[in-house]
């Protein structure tokens, strides 16, 4: 089971956090820290996939907490947190694993597709279960994994949907305005979706897309 540690002091946070992580990848561990040193403490018997930290932790901040935690773990991606933006610019990531950076301000669509992005390049098994659970009607239970396992690819409604107006010709502003998000979080999709169908740019995406009938058949 993939282990993913959580770096947050404020408790609020930390839970809601911890909440969403398990909403989108229910069969990974989290694991929590208060701070740098019990992080250090959690390390010592641990060895997660991915880290998500704060910024401003009750014994280090900013580019200490990094640094420390790339001596530790050298090679481990981490997902990056503040509430101070101009912090959050000024810090320089590991060139050893990749990063992301999250404004605490962001909404929820924006910081589910970063964790979702982030999730998934550390090799953690991802499920968007709001989507799942909303894709049930008419298909029973567990009709939606086994069409996952025929095709071999899994995508979540909102990426079917922009993977719907991809194919339709529409460009990232477009389909922006049709699904109601910014054009990042719709870049951020197709990343994603690109990741997951294993192709290279929107061409080969959109040629896969129209071969498999269980993804082409997304209702808008």
């Amino acid at each position: 089971m993939n282990q993913i540690l959580v770096i947050e002091d404020h408790p609020l946070f930390a839970t809601g956090i911890k909440d969403l992580v398990e909403f989108v990848a229910n069969n990974a561990e989290i694991i929590c820290a208060s701070s740098l040193n019990h992080a250090r403490e959690l390390l010592d018997h641990h060895n997660p996939a991915l880290i998500i930290t704060d910024l401003r932790l009750p014994d280090a901040q900013g580019q200490t907490v990094l640094d420390s935690l790339s001596r530790l773990r050298p090679n481990v991606p981490t997902m990056i947190m503040s509430g101070d933006d101009i912090l959050l610019r000024s810090i320089q990531t590991s060139q050893h694993a990749p990063a992301w950076l999250l404004s605490k301000s962001e909404g929820f669509e924006q910081t589910s597709a970063l964790l979702l992005e982030a999730l998934t390049r550390a090799g953690v098994q991802v499920q968007w279960r709001p989507n799942a659970l909303s894709n049930r009607t008419g298909q029973g239970d567990h009709g939606g994994s086994r069409n996952s396992h025929n095709s071999g690819i899994q995508l979540t409604h909102k990426q079917q949907q922009v993977m719907h107006y991809l194919a339709s010709g529409l460009s990232n502003k477009e389909i922006a305005r049709k699904l109601d998000l910014s054009p990042e979080t719709i870049k951020t999709h197709l990343r994603e979706i690109f990741t997951r169908m294993n192709v290279k740019n929107r061409t080969q995406a959109v040629s896969l897309y129209r071969k498999i009938p269980r993804l082409n058949a997304t209702s808008i």
